[in-house]
Parts: structure tokens; sequence; C-alpha cells
């Protein structure tokens, strides 16, 4: 029974699409994640990569709604102890923006969510994990190469603030960080 709903549902969903009047967008990139806790960055590094996923619904005139999805798994080894450690953290994110005027091949934006962080990690034979709710804003560009296809770059800050019980120790962590992101999309 499920089967068939959502069959339907996504049918439907693709059925509205020629109706929709380019209201649709969808893109997928890659971001560049300068993590915001520094104890973060001592273990895996400054930067980590993470890719993207991101659809949205122009609700009227230059104002739209977005869902997106990311995340990003780093190894590391702890320092002093010399034990090799995995960390993951993903985001949801829920918002909505602004575009300047449509129509035009360059327009730029600006962005606001609400953010679902979540961190899973890995070392000295432990496993903490922990989910977080923060917030996303930004500001972007997009260049359309052709009417329907346009290239996305954007800068944005997403963050989370969690606490952690790792090694029977509380510790305060940040997911998340400055964000520079590059991606392709379709308006449909």
């Amino acid at each position: 029974m499920k089967k068939i709903i959502m069959t339907v549902l996504f049918l439907s969903f693709f059925l509205s699409l020629a109706a929709a009047g380019e209201r649709f967008f969808a893109s997928a990139g890659v971001a560049a994640v300068l993590p915001g806790d520094k104890n973060f960055t001592v273990i895996y590094g400054q930067v980590q990569f993470s890719p993207e996923l991101r659809a949205g619904y122009n609700l009227y005139k230059n104002f739209y709604l977005w869902l997106g999805y990311s995340f990003f798994t780093a190894k590391g080894v702890v320092p002093k102890l010399e034990d090799k450690t995995t960390a993951s953290q993903n985001f949801l994110t829920l918002g909505a923006g602004w575009e300047s005027r449509r129509g035009r091949r360059l327009q730029a934006e600006l962005f606001a969510a609400l953010l679902l962080a979540g961190l899973r990690e890995k070392a000295m034979g432990e496993t903490a994990s922990k989910s977080a709710f923060g917030f996303e804003a930004g500001t972007g560009l997009r260049y359309f190469l052709r009417e329907k296809v346009f290239l996305g770059l954007a800068v944005s800050y997403a963050a989370a603030w969690a606490t952690v019980r790792f090694a029977e120790k509380e510790t305060a962590v940040i997911l998340g960080g400055l964000r520079l992101c590059g991606r392709l999309g379709f308006r449909f």
C-alpha cells in the first residue's frame, strides 16, 4: 500500500511541474566548509568538502522556499594519544530566500534557513552522536548559462551548538561553519 501511495505522490509531483511555470529549481554542488569549532579543526583539518543538494519553489515574485541537505566525513588523529578517529556531520535545512530580478543572466540572492545538524564521532573505542538545531544565512550569485540552467556561487554561515558527552566528559561543540559553495542548477 505504501508503494502505491508513494508512486502516486511521485507521479503527481512530476505531472504538476509542467503547470508550475518555471517555479521549481534544483541544484547539486560541493561546498568547502571551514568548521567553526577549533577543537574539530585541530583533529580533522581546516577545510572539509561537502556535497550539497537543494530544491526550491518560487512562492511570490522574487521570494522562494528551499530545502537542502549536505554532509561531510573526516578522518583524523587524536593529538598526544595518536589514536585514529572519524567524524561525520550532516545538515538538513529548510529556509526562505530572495533573488534579484528574474529573467536576467546574472542574479543575486539572499537566503536564511533553520538547520538540523547531526554529529557522529568515533574515537578511542567510543562513539558519540548528537543532533541540534541552528541556522544558516548567506548570499550568492546565479549565472544562467541557458534559460533554465544556471551556475551558482554562495557564501554562508551554518551553525548549530550542542553539548556532547564523550569519554565521560561534557564538551560544547559547534557543528558547521563558514561554507563556500559552487553548484549547477536547473529551473523547471
